[in-house]
């Protein structure tokens, strides 16, 4: 696990900030939150102050429903607790300690330490997190096409690997990259997990198969680039492909249905010097969309959006933007890499497969 960064504020700094605190109070403060999903659900409801216009900017009406699982881990948690969402968004999961990675014979390669992990499904932790937005903010439904002429004193980047804000504000060179992976994914309505997430890594791709709430199965695999022509035919691929691998994973595809799945391609986001330009800032995926192999992707945009409310409820925007510009600077895009080189090493092909499992191997029975 990557540490979170510790950012020293000096005491003298106190005196002024509540002088600055109390002449901003007399004007209203607009801000405006490009994109609902996961980090600007949690931002909007995380953000504690009635007295500002705070709007919400989405432009899907409903959300998507394929409840595949995000994994949360504690530092996840411990960043919905200040709010109350924690005990809500527990209870709506499953907890997962045991993780095992294997070959594609079945033969073990490496036993991550206890996870401490809550699954939940996607879906689900969306609409609490919506649930919990308050009143008083606005959720305005539709495109923005041109977010840098909104009337703003923050404007917010949720939106996104493929972040509008991101673009407009940082340039057309910030633009994520797409590596030439595609990836399945889906859920199966009956347990086949074992109550554990086990990952297959084979030859030039990854079997992942985890528990879900409700007796289901959260699935996923990843593979070099391939089109289809549908999700069915992704699937009649994915049959094929799976015969060499053991029998949980032929189970589980054997049960995947085309309503219940969907074919995507990755977007990875560019390192950035910061995510704070100005009045704008990006959190989520808009800021380090990353692979998906540490399962970190959620975790990190809660923890973005959990801490700029912290600091936009104590502090006026130019101080609290200051502030999370050091706070959410290295940690994230740390483990945006970290799962970059873990996917190589899962999808790894010919002699360094070959290398990685004698490795593996040999450490998994020392």
């Amino acid at each position: 696990m990557v540490p979170s960064l510790v950012v020293a504020v000096l005491p003298e700094y106190g005196r002024a900030e509540a002088s600055i605190g109390s002449r901003y109070r007399d004007s209203m403060t607009t801000v405006r939150i490009i994109g609902g999903g996961i980090a600007g659900a949690t931002l909007a409801a995380t953000l504690e102050r009635p007295d500002w216009a705070v709007t919400v900017h989405e432009r899907r009406a409903q959300t998507p429903a394929l409840d595949t699982a995000f994994a949360l881990f504690p530092q996840a948690l411990r960043a919905l607790q200040p709010s109350g969402l924690r005990p809500a968004v527990e209870a709506a999961g499953v907890r997962i300690d045991a993780a095992q990675i294997l070959t594609a014979e079945g033969r073990p390669l490496l036993r991550p330490p206890r996870l401490g992990a809550l699954m939940i499904g996607r879906a689900r932790l969306h609409s609490l997190l919506s649930a919990a937005r308050p009143a008083s903010t606005v959720l305005d439904l539709g495109e923005v096409d041109a977010p840098e002429d909104l009337d703003a004193d923050v404007l917010v980047g949720a939106d996104g690997a493929q972040s509008m804000v991101r673009r407009t504000t940082w340039g057309a060179r910030s633009a994520p990259r797409r590596p030439p992976l595609t990836v399945i994914r889906g859920v199966v309505d009956a347990d086949l997990s074992n109550g554990s997430v086990t990952e297959y890594w084979g030859e030039r791709m990854l079997f992942g198969i985890t528990p879900l709430p409700g007796g289901r199965t959260n699935w996923f695999t990843a593979f070099p680039e391939r089109r289809f022509a549908s999700v069915a035919d992704g699937l009649d691929h994915l049959r094929t492909a799976a015969r060499v691998l053991p029998d949980p994973v032929t189970d589980v595809v054997d049960a995947a249905t085309v309503e219940q799945s969907v074919i995507s391609g990755i977007h990875l986001s560019r390192p950035l010097p910061s995510f704070v330009r100005g009045r704008t800032v990006l959190i989520g995926d808009s800021a380090h969309a990353m692979q998906p192999n540490l399962g970190r992707g959620a975790c990190e945009s809660i923890i973005d959006a959990a801490a700029l409310a912290e600091l936009l409820n104590a502090h006026p925007p130019e101080r609290a933007l200051s502030l999370y510009r050091r706070r959410r600077l290295l940690t994230p895009q740390l483990v945006r890499e970290a799962a970059g080189v873990l996917s190589h090493v899962a999808l790894a092909g010919g002699h360094a497969a070959r290398l990685r499992n004698r490795v593996l191997t040999t450490i998994a029975r020392s």
